[in-house]
């Protein structure tokens, strides 16, 4: 059921990122769904998403290292907060092209 939920939350802030292209991305609302994410997969606390902790989100292994490897946008094996913003406006900004 946490597997659902955060995967759930993964998606809904992928969707939301594509949907609101044109005002930009909702930077507060990101900020707020991987503090969700973080709260329910951060086994160890340590403020930021292991590339073992993201994947551990995922039944489906293949998926799991393409989106934990999209998030963690400076590969050095953790997600940040930051990263997390940056890569959702990054969606965006594809989008918009």
């Amino acid at each position: 059921m946490k597997r659902i939920v955060l995967l759930a939350a993964l998606l809904i802030m992928a969707g939301l990122f594509s949907t609101v292209i044109a005002a930009g991305p909702p930077e507060t609302k990101a900020r707020n769904a991987f503090k969700m994410i973080q709260s329910q997969a951060d086994a160890n606390k340590d403020g930021k998403l292991s590339t073992a902790e993201c994947m551990a989100i995922y039944k489906d292994k293949e998926l799991a290292k393409k989106n934990c490897t999209f998030w963690d946008a400076n590969k050095d094996g953790f997600i940040t907060e930051d990263e997390y913003v940056k890569q959702g406006a990054n969606i965006g900004n594809r989008k918009r092209r």
